[in-house]
């Protein structure tokens, strides 16, 4: 094989060319391991894989960069010369990464959330998250748009949705499911009459999920009535779960809203039927941002905490025996 001078390859081209990465990241740590079997080991690839690797580079650069003895392999004068170069690139490299995911104020932690989910959960558990983590101060920002996190204000964002959210990755931390709900009071005054529900007035919000389950439950009915006439729409689902409370109709509620309302008796289940949502709760944030340790605090914090919504629901489904009428 000719032996060059690397600098002389570079200078010689008028459009140099750099070999394949993955070439020069085998040569780096074979060089460091000084053993292409180490090398493999650490890169977890075959020895084979590994020596491949590096003929394919000193075939691109036209040098020899390792002495293949009997035992071992040892960098030639050539290689010695490129080693330091090929670290501080990959040095760069993972500096520039480190660089997207970099956290401008370690103990702020802003959070995107729609309104719903603030008020009815997260505002109220909050304080557990700060005793937990002292050292961080906690700033809510209520808004339903997608936010592109290019402003550098939100560290993280509660999403309701399917998940697809372009440019953000994803976490799912809770499914949900709608169940209709009532004031027991208002329950009681119906006396037990047999289709005595489908009098009550219908409170609903404006999903998009909406005209799928209002066909569904007024198909319950069967005929026996009209089953109950729409009498209020909300486009916040909190204020839904209020007038429910103030015993103004029969609302379709997701559970996540008001599982703890159920607990304490202060709304009822009438009906012993129950909807998938499409819709999931989801953390979102620019893939860098997972990797701060405060969201990664408050990531592990909500999945334990939200799991408690999961072991409410699988509580009350069984014991109201419930029935899916997707």
């Amino acid at each position: 094989m000719v032996k060059k001078n690397l600098i002389g390859v570079v200078m010689d081209s008028k459009e140099a060319r750099l070999p394949p990465l993955k070439s020069l990241r085998v040569f780096q740590i074979a060089a460091e391991q000084g053993s292409f079997k180490l090398a493999a080991e650490k890169l977890n690839v075959t020895q084979a894989a590994v020596s491949q690797q590096i003929r394919q580079l000193e075939a691109f650069i036209e040098v020899e960069l390792f002495r293949r003895l009997s035992r071992e392999v040892r960098l030639t004068a050539e290689g010695e010369q490129l080693l330091p170069y090929v670290q501080r690139g990959f040095g760069a490299f993972l500096e520039g990464m480190q660089v997207l995911s970099r956290d401008p104020n370690p103990n702020r932690l802003t959070i995107t959330t729609v309104p719903s989910f603030a008020g009815s959960w997260l505002v109220p558990k909050l304080g557990l998250f700060q005793q937990r983590h002292p050292e961080i101060s906690c700033h809510l920002s209520l808004s339903h748009a997608i936010e592109n996190f290019s402003d550098g204000v939100n560290d993280i964002g509660v999403r309701f949705g399917r998940g697809n959210y372009p440019g953000l990755e994803a976490k799912q931390f809770s499914r949900d499911f709608n169940v209709p709900l009532c004031h027991p009071l208002l329950l009681q005054q119906l006396g037990g009459e047999p289709g005595a529900i489908g009098r009550l007035p219908l409170l609903i919000d404006d999903s998009p999920e909406l005209d799928r389950m209002l066909r569904q439950f007024h198909a319950i009915f069967d005929n026996k009535c009209c089953g109950p006439t729409t009498n209020l729409t909300i486009s916040d689902s909190n204020m839904l779960v209020d007038a429910a409370l103030s015993g103004q109709g029969l609302a379709l509620v997701r559970f996540s809203l008001a599982y703890e309302l159920i607990e304490r008796g202060q709304l009822v289940c009438p009906l012993p039927v129950y909807w998938h949502s499409p819709y999931s709760y989801y953390l979102v944030a620019p893939k860098g941002h997972f990797s701060r340790p405060k969201v990664e605090q408050f990531e592990a914090w909500i999945m334990e905490e939200t799991a408690g919504i999961e072991r409410a629901w699988e509580r009350f489904r069984q014991q109201r025996g419930l029935k899916c009428i997707d």
